[in-house]
């Protein structure tokens, strides 16, 4: 399960009193709905509720198993009266009450309410709908541990607030292996734009290893983490291998100009570029209409000794990642560290490797601002790039974006762990 993920505990008072199926208000079975909820208990006796018919289990799934009249009636004045709309509600045998749950629409303070009700001689409990949080920490995938550049992002942490859910990123690579088990059902959208065939069956490890760390599923007892596992991703292969196993490929101005045409037509959230060449107008003005979109671009600085190759990642408005353990030689908020030295990722034929280099502090850098993206779909590039600069934390002569610090910047509230963690490149 993820760490301490937010779940709707109702206590034993609350267990007895849910539901048997979803009802109008769906808030009754969200944390976010239960922060205006209070519940109230009126008094029923359970001989009160004698004279239905058939076995409790039909009773229920039928939802007839509800307030006698007399509570019925008691219920509806006091949502009446009190300026309360009623969520749900369930008889409670071995309190002898019914308990309904009610929504303060209005706002007025939960607190005066309750003692509004208190103070209601036909109440016999009223309080808060309170919010409870599992206590499982850690993930089922075997590997997760060995995922050094998670831990310095404070993956884990994160992913109590986002997962990536609802954002989609296109990545203008080679051929990601969509049958991997760590990317079963991610790749929503496929397309091959280096030659006419389609895109080589099991995929190419560059493509691949950049989706698994942007997307590998979480939970499922298989691999590692992506550090936004419920995105889904577009394959746009615009590169292809030098070898058929090497991790090196390369592409073209043509090739890549097409995919990011694609991927405009597509509307992805993000789209991750870890690849590096020298400048190039067509391309320049492709991203220029991209980032006008409101699209936002990552792509990875060029390894050292690669003068006259920094494009995508120069481009002013792009997103450019480079290695955590590198001096930062720019004062731009739109050049970040992300962790890029052995990262393990998914390779193709359902294997898995640990790799290194800027293309994966970029993938890395694209799965943080998946994060923020579920949080607020309408983020520009400029507050991504304030949020992250602003958050990245520096330990052992590394200086990398974290995503939980980035969370809470960006939703004004603290949860990440405060205690530092050591973690080894």
């Amino acid at each position: 399960m993820i760490r301490r993920a937010l779940v709707l505990g109702l206590a034993l008072l609350l267990v007895a009193c849910a539901g048997a199926g979803p009802t109008k208000h769906e808030a009754a079975a969200t944390a976010e709905g239960a922060e205006r909820q209070i519940l109230l208990t009126v008094r029923q006796p359970d001989t009160l509720a004698l004279g239905l018919t058939g076995v409790p289990s039909q009773r229920y799934a039928q939802r007839r198993y509800g307030p006698t009249p007399s509570v019925e009636r008691i219920l509806t004045q006091l949502a009446r009266e009190h300026r309360l709309e009623r969520v749900d509600g369930w008889p409670i045998a071995s309190l002898s009450v019914y308990c309904e749950a009610f929504a303060v629409a209005d706002d007025r303070s939960l607190d005066a309410v309750i003692v509004e009700l208190k103070a209601d001689s036909r109440v016999e409990l009223v309080q808060r709908m309170n919010v409870f949080e599992t206590q499982a920490e850690g993930y089922d995938d075997p590997y997760a541990d060995l995922q050094s550049s998670a831990a310095q992002m404070d993956v884990e942490d994160a992913h109590r607030l986002a997962t990536g859910r609802g954002v989609s990123i296109a990545i203008i690579d080679s051929a990601i292996d969509a049958s991997h088990p760590d990317l079963h059902g991610r790749v929503r959208v496929a397309r091959n734009f280096v030659d006419a065939g389609p895109a080589p069956r099991g995929g190419e490890v560059h493509g691949t290893a950049i989706a698994g760390i942007i997307a590998s599923a979480a939970n499922h007892r298989v691999g590692i983490v992506g550090v936004a596992p419920d995105v889904t991703i577009a394959s746009l292969r615009a590169c292809w291998a030098v070898t058929r196993d090497s991790v090196a490929a390369r592409c073209s101005s043509f090739s890549l100009a097409r995919a990011l045409e694609v991927a405009m037509e597509l509307k992805p959230n993000v789209v991750n570029l870890s690849l590096a060449g020298p400048d190039d107008p067509l391309l320049d003005q492709l991203l220029d209409e991209m980032i006008a979109r409101g699209i936002i671009v990552v792509a990875a600085q060029p390894e050292h000794g690669q003068k006259g190759h920094e494009f995508p990642a120069s481009h002013p408005r792009v997103l450019a990642a480079h290695s955590a353990a590198d001096v930062l030689d720019s004062a731009s908020p739109y050049v970040l560290g992300a962790p890029s030295t052995d990262v393990l990722t998914t390779t193709p034929g359902a294997q898995y490797a640990f790799l290194s280099g800027n293309s994966l502090a970029a993938a890395n850098t694209s799965g943080v601002v998946a994060l923020l993206m579920e949080r607020d779909p309408h983020l520009d590039v400029a507050r991504i790039a304030e949020v992250l600069t602003d958050t990245t934390t520096h330990a052992g002569g590394s200086a990398s974006i974290n995503a939980c610090r980035a969370l809470e910047r960006l939703t004004d509230t603290t949860f990440c762990a405060r205690e530092a963690k050591l973690v080894r490149f």
